[in-house]
């Protein structure tokens, strides 16, 4: 008898364990598959691939987000594209991914799920973009201040095949379009392809070094193949840059935004190009690389600020010797930025623009014909969620873009015409943008594996023409025409 009530005392002590341990887990959010998984793992994969989602009650998402559990623990690797993360298979949440949903697992590896399989041991999750709106259904985020983007993190996707394209594949959208180059007629546009030597960057056949953030961000890039051979270097100029933001949506509706990056200084362009068998080029190059600086978790979401590049190179030589070099530099005054309220968007405060070294009079480029080319720089700034452009978020893009041309030497005993033609866009918004040519690429690439496809653009947005001025030299008819 006694040993029979022991065991029965034993049997309700294991049976009230258990039910406490259950309510436990439940009272942590634990059993529920709307709320983040609280992160296993060490803090080198979070450093790698992303910070997890943490509960909070202020915070309510999308029915169809999945929250994928072990954080950067959780990822085994990024495909060379960069577009599908393999995710341990056993990680909480992972057999609930299907196409059409939104995986978070990290603040980088978040997006559509455009196609999910097995791999071997892993699984394999092609992402997609997706609007900020598609995540969250409510809260309020806000840096407490400055974030500083002096020191970012780098994330970098090696060469994925979309980090280059056609230029006539832009279609013009993506923040203004090309400067078109005046007074230069049409010339052959060849389809060189340079072998990428070892070790270098392969975009496009532009070996790019970025740069990012202390001083600014740009890129030095060059060229050489088929007879052409360009280098150049384009940097928006920054001293102490910082960004701050504050993002309320209510019932999966921005209600109010705003995104200030502070610290905008100047515009430097250096640019040379030349033929010797009268061909040309016109690529976009979009750098796959994340300057990106955590700003850890707002309610558990955690965002990061990062910065993006494009560098687009169009050349016009209209002979065989065709050759051109300039460089020159604007002062800029004015913070990079937004507000949004009550269905309105407003810019931060208004550009100037002002020339502190003459572009167009150090255009230099003697040859028997017409020479132009123009170099087109997108620098963006995102608040959000996702990786490499396909970001969630607040994002605000600054676009130049300068045309230049010279004329042929054998004018010169007349006049010898020089050209500056500099545009200035501004772009910003909630959701994502990305260019119309880097979408028909990698739309060109999921339909090869079966995959679903991406959108250009979600969410609110606007496009703002700040600047726009021809500078033509010597000012006379001959040059006008």
């Amino acid at each position: 008898m006694l040993a029979a009530g022991s065991r029965r005392r034993r049997a309700m002590t294991a049976l009230i364990t258990v039910t406490l341990l259950l309510l436990a887990a439940c009272d942590r959010g634990a059993a529920d598959p709307t709320s983040p998984v609280p992160p296993t793992g060490g803090s080198g994969g979070e450093q790698r691939h992303g910070a997890a989602p943490a509960p909070d009650r202020h915070v309510t998402y999308q029915p169809d987000v999945v929250f994928v559990g072990g954080g950067g623990g959780s990822v085994r690797g990024l495909s060379d594209d960069a577009l599908t993360w393999r995710v341990d298979p056993d990680a909480s949440g992972a057999d609930r991914l299907a196409r059409g949903r939104i995986m978070f697992l990290t603040g980088r590896a978040v997006g559509r799920v455009l196609d999910v399989r097995r791999d071997g041991d892993d699984l394999a999750v092609t992402l997609g973009p997706v609007d900020i709106t598609q995540v969250i259904r409510d809260g309020t985020f806000a840096t407490d201040g400055p974030v500083s983007l002096e020191k970012p993190v780098r994330y970098d996707a090696g060469t994925p095949f979309w980090a280059g394209y056609d230029g006539e594949a832009e279609g013009g959208s993506g923040g203004g379009s090309m400067t078109p180059l005046v007074g230069v007629p049409s010339a052959p546009n060849s389809a060189v392809r340079p072998a990428v030597a070892a070790g270098a960057r392969g975009t496009a056949g532009f070996p790019i070094t970025p740069i990012c953030c202390a001083n600014g961000v740009g890129a030095h890039f060059s060229y050489d193949g088929g007879g052409i051979r360009i280098t150049g270097t384009v940097t928006l100029l920054m001293k102490r840059p910082s960004a701050r933001f504050h993002l309320e949506i209510r019932g999966g509706t921005v209600r109010r935004a705003e995104l200030r990056i502070d610290g905008m200084a100047g515009l430097r362009i250096e640019i040379a190009g030349a033929t010797n068998v009268g061909q040309n080029v016109n690529k976009r190059i979009p750098i796959p690389l994340d300057f990106s600086v955590p700003v850890g978790q707002i309610l558990g979401v955690p965002f990061s600020v990062t910065a993006n590049q494009l560098i687009g190179v169009q050349t016009a030589f209209s002979a065989k010797d065709g050759n051109i070099k300039a460089a020159g530099e604007w002062s800029l005054g004015g913070s990079l930025g937004f507000g949004y309220a009550d269905g309105a968007f407003g810019a931060t405060t208004p550009w100037k623009l002002t020339v502190r070294n003459s572009i167009t009079d150090s255009i230099y480029g003697p040859s028997v014909g017409v020479s132009g080319i123009v170099v087109h720089y997108q620098a963006s700034f995102r608040a959000g969620l996702g990786a490499f452009g396909f970001t969630a978020g607040l994002y605000a893009t600054v676009t130049a873009s300068v045309g230049l041309t010279v004329g042929s030497a054998l004018g010169a005993p007349i006049a010898l015409c020089r050209s500056t033609q500099l545009g200035v866009f501004l772009e910003y918004g909630v959701g994502y943008r990305i260019p119309a040519g880097l979408v028909k690429a990698v739309n060109a690439f999921l339909e090869l594996i079966n995959a679903g496809s991406i959108e250009a653009k979600a969410g609110i947005g606007r496009v703002d023409n700040v600047f726009n001025k021809l500078d033509i030299q010597p000012n006379v008819k001959i040059c006008r025409t």
